[in-house]
């Protein structure tokens, strides 16, 4: 293999099928005798366009047409033939290493001559994505072998999952979660599909390593909040953000907590019902503000009963050694579903600033159907530094604020064949578009394309490994519950 040319950071090199065999995303190491090295990852592989291949080709189809014996004497033809197939193999230069040192944005370039070219090894990469941490997770396989990522590179972090439906987003999440989980972190799910409940068993429907860990908390069954738990700043937000009630309204409400609370009463809907019935305000406020009390107290979310009442404070710090909150909301409605995130999110922030719980994880599939736009910046920011660190899983990647890609720190890409995708995601994520493009579109299903820090900023293929728990990820079928009862009838 021989370099051809460079382009901006897009290095050509030229070399025939037997050289190397390479897939995009490999990574190809560009050598100099003293030691110093470009490393290249593919993004494409072309055939070579050599002056009259055209021509070529035609009179090598029409040689086979008419069945005519080819007369060969000094044998050119195998030599005339290799270099018709030659290839040309397109690659971004991703770093320079010296040693195990990685040099990004470096203009030094490897000698055309004099570099020798070769696949780089799994172990070669280990030893440059220089990544903090000792907990290593079985992330799937890299050219056939192992690859491990750190759990440390999720602590503190934002990271970001994202590919088109059915190419493995919840699997990894998943594999990501459970690893966590099992190095005794503390973890929260907001599942809205239900895929989550069955991470207690195996696959054989046994307790999995992880049933002792896991609680799963069912919204209006098992886990009901009081109005005074709330507290008033969450009931604004959901009048104002899920019930688009006016600031007037929100305001007379207000001032009609703080009367209850002077008064000391007790803070429950029927209590808030009397006192906005007579209360002197406009009769077009108070019906507002009836109908979103009435809309409460029907969601079944609150509760008057403290003993009743879930304290997600206990929740959280019942297990020591790792713990998985699920909040299963596959049953609930749109708003009691924003009601019950509005709740959670604001709680884990007063009790992350407080301290009365160590920092958490929190998973969110499809974030953008229950959590407001102005609360995106909120989680990423303010709440981060608090210890609260999102993983958001989507397959509708323009749903996520631009601004917050800019921000992640890990990105999972699965395939994604959209153009309007495409484009969105190269502008967002941390390389260049050219080889999100190209790579991205042709990954199959259950291979990732993982960038950011978690990877040292060396962006990986890795073919996602399979989980020994029941992962619920797979969508029902008609057609094939029909088969099987056809089968049955068969035999």
């Amino acid at each position: 293999m021989k370099i051809l040319k460079k382009e901006k950071n897009s290095i050509q090199i030229i070399c025939f099928p037997e050289d190397v065999e390479v897939q995009k995303g490999d990574y190809l190491i560009a050598e100099e005798e003293n030691g110093k090295y470009a490393l290249l990852q593919v993004i494409d592989v072309n055939y070579a366009q050599t002056p009259g291949i055209l021509e070529d080709l035609l009179r090598t189809m029409s040689l086979e047409k008419i069945d005519t014996n080819f007369i060969d004497p000094f044998d050119t033809n195998s030599f005339t033939l290799l270099i018709k197939d030659a290839r040309i193999v397109s690659t971004k230069i991703r770093a320079i290493a010296e040693g195990e040192n990685l040099i990004f944005g470096s203009s030094w370039l490897p000698s055309r001559f004099k570099s020798f070219i070769r696949k780089a090894d799994i172990n070669t990469l280990y030893r440059l994505i220089k990544v903090d941490g000792y907990r290593k997770i079985n992330i799937g396989k890299v050219s056939g072998q192992d690859f491990y990522i750190n759990a440390e590179a999720f602590d503190g972090r934002l990271t970001i999952i994202t590919g088109k439906k059915e190419t493995g987003k919840s699997h990894i999440a998943k594999i990501i979660i459970s690893s966590l989980i099992e190095y005794g972190a503390k973890c929260i799910v907001f599942d809205i599909n239900g895929e989550y409940v069955n991470l207690n068993k195996n696959k054989l429907g046994e307790p999995s390593k992880l049933a002792n860990k896991i609680k799963i908390l069912i919204p209006g069954e098992n886990f009901k909040v009081t109005i005074k738990d709330a507290g008033l700043k969450v009931l604004l937000d959901v009048l104002e953000y899920v019930y688009n009630t006016p600031g007037t309204s929100c305001r007379e409400f207000a001032r009609i907590w703080h009367t209850i609370e002077h008064k000391k009463m007790s803070l429950t809907i029927e209590e808030l019902i009397e006192f906005i019935q007579r209360a002197s305000i406009h009769e077009s406020v108070r019906d507002a503000l009836i109908s979103r009390m009435l809309a409460l107290k029907s969601s079944r979310f609150f509760t008057n009963n403290e003993n009743e009442a879930t304290s997600l404070m206990d929740e959280i710090n019942s297990i020591d050694d790792g713990t998985l909150i699920i909040i299963d909301m596959k049953s609930l409605i749109p708003i009691t579903r924003k009601i019950v995130v509005e709740y959670i999110l604001s709680k884990l922030g007063s009790l992350l600033k407080d301290d009365r719980i160590p920092p958490i994880f929190l998973l969110a599939e499809e974030a953008h159907l229950y959590i407001r736009n102005t609360y995106w910046d909120d989680l990423v920011t303010r709440m981060r530094h608090f210890g609260l660190f999102p993983i958001f899983v989507t397959n509708q990647p323009d749903s996520i604020p631009e601004t917050i890609y800019r921000q992640a720190d890990n990105i999972f890409l699965f395939n994604f064949t959209n153009e309007n995708d495409l484009d969105f995601i190269s502008k967002a994520s941390r390389i260049d578009s050219e080889s999100i493009k190209s790579i991205v579109n042709q990954l199959p299903p259950k291979h990732c394309f993982i960038l950011g820090y978690i990877v040292g900023d060396l962006p990986i293929v890795v073919k996602v490994r399979d989980m020994d728990i029941q992962t619920m990820g797979m969508t029902k079928k008609f057609f094939k519950e029909r088969k099987s009862i056809l089968i049955q009838r068969m035999l």
